[in-house]
């Protein structure tokens, strides 16, 4: 006989309510990974008059990943919450219709595209050298995470919209403002059991509305100022010069996006683009900052790879950062940005004695496994040479580490994301020494849709 929701074990709640009480949503994460070592990789939360299966076992994790979009898609209320904000693109998109803007949104996202982009993006890291080296002058101690923020909104404006913001230089930007309180707030809605927002607007709620019209207002803007350019300089259809561009013409050629869909593509590249990636950088500092031997590699590798440049500036000389991406493959094992993904079966399915009815909400872990011997050797040591082809670590499950998604489905700015990793790491450690001044212990993961950091201070001074 399958496994059906029913028989699942799971913590005791409340008549009627089941869990809600019991959840925690800054340490829902924590809570997950708790759970599965009491009731095991399959597990049943009673959320009011749901019941949400939840999922760490990374065999069917894939599986569920793989079924999509015909098994599986993203639960409803993610796209609802998604489209009452302005985002209807490729992230919550289904069906012909993702497949559709994915065709798009990748052409935006090739090596073509990233190659052109590159120069963009080195301009960046040296602002931020520049901002750092004043700090390490100062020797006063600051918070790192804010400049990874401000460096990853500035990039990401810069490509997708061949737009200044200068945050890094101006330490405040509008985007960056409204951003920070988008993320929270998605992901608050997204898991309370009840839409209260719809009934009764908080503060929060007020603020949010606000910003959500602000960023809907910018990227309208930033739309038909493209659309202008191109309009003027044909010849940049063969050459697109940012992102935004490189969108309405793929959309053109594809058949066409409506003003909204190319905005809801947009406005999903610069979420994501932002948060995802600065909270990556935020992660791998602090882990590398407490391990002397891997900031030593790191140091040999980019004085070999750089020379005598304080910035990466070849883009073909970026993908030579082998051990500073098994840096951050690493650090992703350990604080994934993306920890918990949210599905929703569209037909009966079974797999691996486990049924799952139609309509059935499943929520994927992934941390859980990466974190376990029987999937990784010396599972709680931080080792990046565990992911070097050359050291041969002993049981390495590539299945059990999916930072990226899986499937069809996998982030489409993954590279790009990478590039901006390996070029600005390599820059930190190849001008700076870092010490972290905040105790380790001191540091908190927060679940905000993404995998924050609590903020945390560390001290530069320059390399001898």
């Amino acid at each position: 006989m399958p496994i059906t929701i029913k028989s699942l074990p799971g913590p005791k709640g409340v008549p009627f309510l089941g869990n809600i009480f019991k959840i925690d949503l800054p340490n829902l994460h924590k809570q997950i990974e708790e759970w599965a070592d009491e009731f095991g990789d399959v597990y049943r939360l009673d959320l009011a008059f749901t019941n949400q299966m939840v999922v760490t076992r990374p065999s069917l994790i894939q599986k569920i990943c793989s079924e999509r979009p015909d098994g599986f898609i993203r639960i409803e209320k993610l796209d609802t919450i998604l489209k009452d904000g302005g985002i209807d693109g490729v992230f919550n998109a289904e069906g012909d219709k993702w497949k559709k803007h994915r065709s798009i949104v990748a052409k935006g996202l090739d090596v073509k595209h990233q190659e052109k982009f590159y120069p963009l993006l080195i301009d960046k890291v040296e602002k931020l050298r520049k901002k750092w080296l004043l700090a390490a002058e100062t020797a006063e101690p600051f918070d790192i995470q804010k400049d990874f923020l401000r460096f990853t909104v500035d990039v990401t404006a810069s490509l997708a919209f061949g737009y200044e913001i200068n945050t890094i230089e101006q330490q405040e930007g509008a985007i960056q403002d409204q951003m920070e309180l988008i993320f929270p707030m998605i992901f608050k809605r997204l898991n309370d059991p009840i839409p209260w927002y719809k009934l009764v607007k908080s503060k929060a709620d007020k603020k949010y509305d606000i910003a959500v019209l602000e960023m809907n207002k910018l990227v309208d803007e930033f739309i038909q100022t493209a659309k202008k350019k191109l309009e003027l300089n044909p010849e940049l259809k063969e050459n697109p010069s940012n992102l935004i561009e490189s969108i309405i013409v793929a959309a053109e050629e594809e058949g066409g996006f409506t003003n909204e869909e190319v905005k809801g593509n947009l406005l999903t590249l610069l979420m994501a683009g932002e948060d995802t990636t600065a909270q990556s950088l935020t992660w791998m500092t602090y882990l590398i900052a407490q391990h002397d031997t891997v900031m030593e590699s790191i140091k040999n590798e980019v004085d070999e790879v750089l020379g005598d440049e304080n910035v990466l500036s070849q883009y073909a000389s970026n993908s030579k950062l082998k051990y500073i991406e098994a840096v951050m493959n690493e650090s992703l094992r350990f604080k994934p940005v993306a920890p918990i993904l949210l599905h929703q079966a569209i037909k009966d399915f079974e797999f691996e004695g486990v049924e799952f009815k139609k309509g059935q909400k499943v929520l994927t872990q992934y941390r859980h496994a990466a974190l376990r011997e029987q999937y990784f050797s010396e599972a709680r040591k931080f080792y990046p040479e565990r992911w070097m082809k050359d050291k041969g670590c002993p049981i390495h499950s590539a299945e059990a580490f999916t930072p990226f998604g899986a499937g069809p489905r996998f982030c489409p700015g993954r590279n790009l994301a990478i590039l901006e990793v390996r070029a600005v790491i390599a820059m930190l450690f190849k001008n700076f020494k870092i010490e972290l001044v905040t105790k380790p212990t001191d540091v908190d993961e927060i679940m905000a849709f993404t995998l924050m950091s609590s903020s945390f201070l560390v001290k530069l001074s320059k390399r001898d």
